[in-house]
């Protein structure tokens, strides 16, 4: 049976996006690449939410034609769009990006089939509702939480994992 992990960066206050609900303060250096791209070695898919999914599938196809592109960030896309894609979505959304598949309705069912097929574990790489719905109907079997040496909490802030509220059904 596989596992589902759920891989997020937060910062030392415990947000995962800033108040303009931005992501670029994460910080990323090459030992950092190179783990990123050992974990989607040992992956046999990955899980998104709609709005994660469309942010990373408007980078990822091209990224491995960039003539600046490192090796990693090369290799990095290979994976990225080789590797199985399911978003959770309940809107009627559709990718074009290259082996997503988009899964709407019994997400809790869908997800547990998925787990109990053969293969490797499963990444979510997700925000904070789709995470708070995957903590709630108890599908993530591992965290990986990378904390990044920032503070962005203010009084009119951002997405936290605490206090996201869930609106997928189960």
């Amino acid at each position: 049976m596989r596992k589902v992990f759920l891989h997020i960066n937060v910062s030392l206050d415990g947000f995962i996006e800033d108040e303009n609900h931005e992501m670029d303060w994460h910080f990323v250096d090459e030992e950092f690449e190179e783990y990123i791209n050992d974990i989607l070695r040992s992956i046999d898919g990955m899980i998104f939410g709609r709005v994660t999914h469309q942010l990373l599938a408007e980078y990822w196809p091209t990224a491995g034609s960039n003539p600046e592109a490192s090796q990693r960030r090369i290799e990095a896309a290979r994976l990225m769009n080789s590797l199985p894609k399911y978003v959770i979505s309940n809107s009627l959304y559709r990718t074009g990006w290259q082996n997503s598949h988009v899964i709407s309705g019994d997400t809790a069912g869908r997800i547990r089939r998925l787990k109990a097929e053969p293969g490797k574990d499963i990444a979510l790489f997700a925000g904070a509702i789709v995470t708070q719905t995957f903590m709630k109907l108890d599908l993530i079997d591992e965290y990986r939480i990378i904390v990044n040496p920032v503070l962005l909490g203010t009084a009119r802030c951002c997405s936290r994992l605490d206090t996201a509220r869930s609106s997928l059904s189960s």
